[in-house]
């Protein structure tokens, strides 16, 4: 299989133990096996715990894993690359700079004349709709408003791959549902594969061409669910009769799995 070929992300037998070797460990992660397409929007939800996060941490390069392999465009992952790109929950901004600057850091780190890294810069801040804040600061903006920042700063440097970890979790209900139709917007244009790290049942089917859902103790996959519903989505998506459907199916598989931990706690 060439590169070309290969899914954006390939995970085998996953294992991943918290605690020293030779003492008391903790498996957080067993025997996971999951797959990405390219060009592929996946969600992965689960209950607290399940180790979503520290799943997407392995598929960064940031985190070592103790069995299976993680393959990002048929290579093997053994740290962080260009070819991904990260948008964190918490924003991450960096207080001291202007938006633009933010947008444009990973392409200053590269090296990118500042003409030409504030022109890919700009572009991006109008199709997040801040082109009028480029000279803002983040503690001007709401918290939506970072966020768009966020998303920005990681389409900047033409990543292959997006990894999302709750990006809209701290974020108040009315924006969040406008920052979900505008992201899937800007990922049709592109040919970016996305993995989005979610709570919310409602946001994982209405993004995702496959929602994947975990369970506990440890941390392991449950059901991989293709979302048939068409695109491009919008508002009216909410309203159809099958998204309802597999919506109520993930609340049910969810509440199933919290049911028995909390039967076994």
């Amino acid at each position: 299989m060439t590169d070309l070929q290969a899914p954006a992300i390939s995970i085998s037998n996953l294992t991943k133990y918290y605690g020293p070797a030779g003492g008391q460990r903790m498996k957080a992660l067993e025997n996971v096996n999951l797959t990405v397409g390219r060009g592929e929007f996946v969600s992965i939800i689960g209950p607290s715990g399940c180790g979503k996060t520290t799943m997407l941490k392995m598929v960064g390069g940031i985190l070592g894993w103790d069995e299976g392999t993680v393959e990002v465009l048929g290579k093997g992952v053994t740290g962080p690359g260009p070819e991904r790109a990260t948008v964190f929950q918490s924003f991450a901004l960096l207080p001291w700079m202007t938006v633009i600057d933010n947008v444009s850091f990973g392409l200053k780190v590269r090296g990118m004349a500042k003409q030409e890294r504030y022109a890919i810069a700009r572009t991006l801040l109008t199709s997040v709709g801040l082109a009028d804040f480029e000279n803002s600061y983040p503690r001007q903006l709401s918290g939506g408003m970072q966020q768009r920042v966020g998303l920005a700063r990681a389409l900047a440097v033409s990543p292959q791959l997006l990894l999302m970890d709750e990006p809209f979790s701290a974020i108040d209900a009315q924006t969040r549902l406008i920052l979900q139709t505008d992201l899937l917007d800007i990922w049709s244009k592109t040919d970016l594969s996305v993995l989005f790290i979610t709570h919310a049942m409602d946001e994982a089917v209405f993004l995702s061409d496959k929602v994947v859902i975990m369970g506990a103790r440890p941390g392991h996959v449950t059901d991989v669910i293709d979302v048939d519903l068409p695109r491009p989505r919008n508002e009216e998506t909410r309203r159809d009769p099958r998204f309802v459907e597999l919506t109520g199916f993930v609340w049910d598989r969810l509440r199933g799995m919290i049911q028995e931990d909390g039967q076994a706690a």
